[in-house]
């Protein structure tokens, strides 16, 4: 037996070894925020978090909450002859930047992120896809058919979207944000304030429609974070 060697003793004896119990987590809690100006058509979304008090945050399971119909550019309901209905995933692929703010340091900012988003959508277990990112209005296009904005040659995802939001019903979507932050498991200690700022994408960019006469409306905005 080498000298340096440490003595250990099989598994086969571990006959009463009892469970660790976690106790560094006394208890948890959503805590909704909502946006620090009023929602506009041409100006981010912001979010902050205080870091005051003695809780740590913890970035994975920070959820979007929007709550969107879809309008004519003036304002007024569409119509059944209209035939408009949201790209996929539209609780995420609606913007187009996200960036976080650390103590008033910019941490990271991701230009591109209604395609990181999508990319994750897709990789996802198709379990995942059809409940938890449903509510994200996410429902996969059939191939082929993943440009086609008429009701008769468009694809099941096409007509699942536009059915949702057909006579500008009100769509309620909550998800996952996908950010970096959001992506490991560490805490967020207390005492650093959290800033996030989405971006909009251009109607254009957010709607499939032959015509352009159309914009999409948030109503409503929110932010639940767990501490």
């Amino acid at each position: 037996m080498d000298e340096r060697a440490c003595a250990c003793v099989s598994n086969a004896y571990d006959l009463f070894t009892v469970n660790p119990v976690q106790l560094s987590t006394e208890e948890s809690s959503f805590t909704e925020i909502f946006p620090v100006a009023s929602l506009s058509d041409k100006t981010p979304i912001e979010f902050f978090f205080s870091g005051v008090g003695e809780s740590y945050l913890d970035p994975a399971h920070t959820l979007l909450h929007l709550q969107v119909k879809i309008t004519k550019k003036n304002g007024s309901n569409i119509a059944t002859p209209d035939v408009v209905a949201p790209v996929n995933y539209l609780l995420n692929t609606l913007f187009s930047e996200c960036s976080i703010t650390l103590n008033d340091k910019q941490v990271s900012s991701q230009a591109n992120y209604a395609y990181r988003c999508m990319f994750d959508a897709l990789l996802s277990p198709k379990a995942v896809q059809e409940s938890l990112l449903t509510a994200g209005l996410f429902f996969r296009d059939s191939p082929g058919k993943i440009d086609a904005t008429e009701i008769l040659n468009a694809g099941e995802g096409f007509k699942t979207r536009y059915n949702i939001c057909k006579d500008s019903k009100l769509m309620d979507m909550i998800g996952a944000l996908h950010f970096d932050l959001g992506n490991q498991s560490k805490y967020l200690i207390n005492s650093v304030n959290l800033r996030i700022k989405l971006e909009r994408n251009k109607d254009a960019f957010a709607l499939m429609s032959a015509s352009q006469d159309f914009k999409i409306v948030i109503q409503h905005a929110s932010l639940f974070v767990r501490k």
